[in-house]
């Protein structure tokens, strides 16, 4: 009965917002804030085996204005600064030159974050295990990209 008595108050609670009338100020929208993509989201976790002292790039291609979130994590890594990361984006190369942009360099086990592809081309991480033992760093990456050939 108390329950009955607590929805029928809510709900005429709920009415009489609905009821009253609000006038809305309609704001402009900024650049940037929405976007439509013509690729198809998707979302991947992926395992990359770091061998000792191994090292290798995982890459991702993205358009211009792309947009990715991430999250990765070294499995079973003692000494977190013993994993060196760099993520960046390049171009491909014509005639042997390309662009290259870093956005992040630094050591540790796990790392967060975005990125709204500022070039079209090749995205992703340069990752050197540092360590005695074989590890593996676990992606999960979800957005607007294709997987690339490793």
């Amino acid at each position: 009965m108390r329950n009955a008595a607590f929805a029928l108050v809510g709900g005429l609670a709920l009415v009489g917002v609905a009821s009253s009338q609000v006038e809305w100020n309609e704001m402009p929208l900024p650049d940037g804030v929405y976007r439509e993509y013509s690729a198809d989201y998707r979302s991947d976790v992926i395992d990359i085996p770091l061998e000792p002292f191994g090292e290798l790039e995982y890459k991702l291609g993205l358009n211009e204005g792309d947009s990715i979130v991430y999250q990765w994590d070294a499995v079973e890594l003692e000494d977190p600064e013993m994993l060196y990361a760099e993520f960046h984006g390049h171009t491909e190369p014509v005639n042997n030159v390309g662009d290259l942009m870093y956005y992040r360099k630094a050591t540790g086990g796990t790392e967060r974050g975005t990125l709204v592809a500022p070039f079209t081309g090749i995205h992703g991480w340069y990752l050197r295990n540092d360590a005695e033992e074989a590890i593996v760093v676990r992606l999960k990456v979800a957005g607007f990209y294709e997987l690339l050939e490793q």
